[in-house]
């Protein structure tokens, strides 16, 4: 079902997480770094609530741009027909947002509008900040149905940078490029991915989360393409977008 990697917890190594079908519930694969993986979906509460779901589109982001990555999940059972003949299963699934606590993972959708307290046949799901606050929105495409387009409210009552890469060696949206950046006491390591979730993909630009802080220190873009150098910015703005050009050495 749904698919998709984030370093979540800032420990410099990838995780997983993967949606399945109804009575398996969702998985959260913390990276071992020993290149095995270890599931922690039931110590989260992830396991518990997505027990009866079935996942599609998921996106780890930072919704509330505190600099942490959050997880978003769209579900809906594939067999319209389930209720008929599996107790507790419905076709239409309500959304689940989990919030990264830094220990672990909160369940707030009943504190994320009135979105969530509805049940959709919902599929795949792309991210994009449509409006340009800041703040990332969020589309989903609803089986047989209009899709359902989410602005995002929470995003804009923290600081941002939002950088779009265009890398020249490398490929031209720098996927593969590692991100880090630091505000203060905040640093962050991010990875720039393609696609992820289920048949979607997203708006390009990456937003960095700063939550209180006023000023981003530096950050630094490892491009991708092998001996490519990494690069590091200072004096940058906050709250707008910024274009940073592989091997260019003033950001636009």
């Amino acid at each position: 079902m749904g698919v998709d990697a984030a370093d979540y917890d800032q420990d410099g190594w990838i995780d997983l997480f993967v949606a399945n079908v109804d009575q398996e519930m969702f998985s959260l694969y913390h990276n071992n770094r020993d290149e095995s993986f270890r599931d922690v979906a039931l110590p989260t509460g992830i396991g518990s609530a997505t027990k009866l779901l079935s996942g599609w589109g998921l996106k780890f982001f930072d919704f509330d741009n505190d600099g942490d990555m959050d997880l978003l999940l769209c579900n809906g059972h594939p067999d319209d027909h389930i209720e008929g003949h599996v107790t507790g299963v419905t076709y239409r699934e309500p959304m689940l947002l989990f919030r990264n606590t830094r220990n672990g993972f909160k369940n707030v959708s009943g504190q994320s509008g009135p979105i969530f307290s509805q049940s959709l046949s919902a599929r795949g799901m792309a991210l994009g900040d449509f409006d340009n606050d800041g703040a990332v929105d969020v589309l989903i495409a609803i089986n047989n149905g209009a899709p359902v387009l989410l602005r995002n409210n929470a995003g804009k009552q923290n600081h941002w940078l939002g950088v779009k890469l265009v890398g020249e060696k490398s490929n031209p949206d720098a996927i593969g490029a590692v991100v880090t950046y630091q505000a203060g006491d905040l640093k962050r390591r991010r990875e720039k991915v393609g696609g992820g979730s289920y048949l979607s993909s997203h708006d390009p630009r990456m937003v960095l989360g700063l939550g209180k802080r006023g000023k981003v220190d530096w950050l630094e873009v490892k491009w991708p393409m092998p001996g490519s150098t990494t690069q590091r910015f200072t004096g940058l703005p906050i709250n707008r977008y910024i274009t940073i050009v592989e091997g260019q050495e003033n950001w636009k």
